[in-house]
């Protein structure tokens, strides 16, 4: 692989990091180089794809040799309802899997989503949390991951500890006794209720983990405020939201009574967990452009949008092996922004969460928005 000079890009590691893997000396070379990397992956991907009985018969006749990314659009979709079939989407044995993951989820046949993925398809999630998390966690500092079961084995906390331990940073986790409450979405909770025993514990767990950074909800980092209300937890300086939308008079305040950095980040569990993370110019999240492909289309999913147009998110995995997926409707309403970013950077970004399109049985498509990271309500 081509040696390509830090020097040579902006601030925000993730271009040095694109760049190094598909060959771009400068940013200027970035856009188009990663261009012809994904469309090449695309086509790899879409072959994998046709290993499992769902995309066998889905794909089945349709051109998988691409002339262009923009061709992506004439794909067919992929639901969540179809991931409820997960065995059909398994591209490699179960002797490959190196995790399964269960997403309990509302739906009409109540039957739960199952994500598989190889040692390889880990591999490159903890390599991009390396890459982002370089910019708030060094070499000797400790990160504390709030998020609900991070503590259990193979989790996002595990995930991250072996992503950051060759670079000497420490993960550590909050046992299960003293995780605070979180509010599910969906739910307006008032976060004064939520101020409980758990939650005095998990303050006091922070004081004494004396960690730099915290990798939690917005939820989360808002019930933190009412105990931390005028200076962040010791030696914190640096935080990574995560799980939910973070609204920006959240992130605002955090910066101003914590006196740290606040950065947001993108992720599903269907893309591995990254997806795309926030760079210190907090204009958008960075895509992690070499495993994700994103679009946004209109809630009926006739039209592809053009960039800065809000629409439902759209993604195409790439190097998957275990479960790749093509044009998977995510459900969440946002932009991209085709502006080049404050920290330099000329790659798109993916612009904040807006609101997620949910689909009754019988009635039309409706919007639902985030409330102050309370839960969400219909707009």
């Amino acid at each position: 692989m081509t040696t390509i000079p830090n020097a040579h890009f902006g601030p925000c590691p993730l271009d040095a990091w694109l760049a190094r893997q598909c060959g771009a000396a400068t940013s200027r070379d970035l856009p188009a180089r990663l261009a012809q990397k994904q469309l090449h992956l695309l086509r790899s991907t879409l072959d994998q794809a046709m290993r499992g009985a769902f995309y066998a018969t889905r794909l089945q006749g349709r051109e998988r040799n691409l002339a262009t990314l923009e061709d992506l659009r004439h794909l067919p979709f992929t639901t969540a309802e179809d991931l409820r079939n997960w065995g059909d989407f398994l591209c490699v044995s179960q002797g490959d899997v190196q995790r399964m993951v269960t997403l309990h989820t509302s739906g009409t046949t109540g039957q739960p989503k199952r994500l598989a993925f190889t040692d390889a398809d880990l591999a490159r999630t903890r390599d991009f949390f390396a890459v982002g998390m370089s910019q708030l966690v060094r070499a000797g500092q400790r990160l504390a991951v709030l998020l609900p079961g991070a503590e259990r084995p193979d989790g996002v906390a595990d995930l991250l500890r072996q992503a950051l331990s060759s670079a000497g940073g420490e993960v550590v986790a909050p046992p299960p006794q003293v995780h605070m409450p979180r509010q599910p979405n969906g739910e307006n909770v008032d976060l004064p209720q939520n101020e409980t025993r758990g939650g005095e514990a998990l303050a006091r767990w922070l004081e004494q983990a004396e960690a730099h950074c915290l990798v939690a909800a917005p939820a989360q980092l808002a019930n933190l405020l009412t105990w931390f209300p005028t200076a962040g937890p010791k030696n914190l300086a640096g935080v990574l939201s995560s799980a939910e939308p973070l609204e920006a008079a959240l992130g605002k305040n955090l910066r101003q009574h914590w006196q740290c950095e606040v950065l947001d980040h993108y992720g599903l569990t269907e893309t591995a967990y990254g997806g795309a993370v926030e760079c210190a110019a907090h204009n958008g999240c960075h895509v992690r452009g070499l495993d994700v492909l994103i679009e946004r289309v209109d809630s009926s999913g006739s039209k592809v949008l053009p960039h800065g147009q809000a629409g439902e998110v759209v993604i195409t995995t790439l190097q998957r092996e275990a479960m790749p997926l093509v044009r998977y409707r995510t459900g969440d309403v946002a932009r991209i922004l085709p502006a080049a970013c404050g920290c330099g950077s000329p790659l798109r970004r993916l612009g904040p969460v807006l609101g997620r399109i949910e689909r009754p049985v019988g009635a039309s498509p409706r919007i639902v928005c985030p409330s102050k990271g309370r839960g969400w309500q219909y707009s």
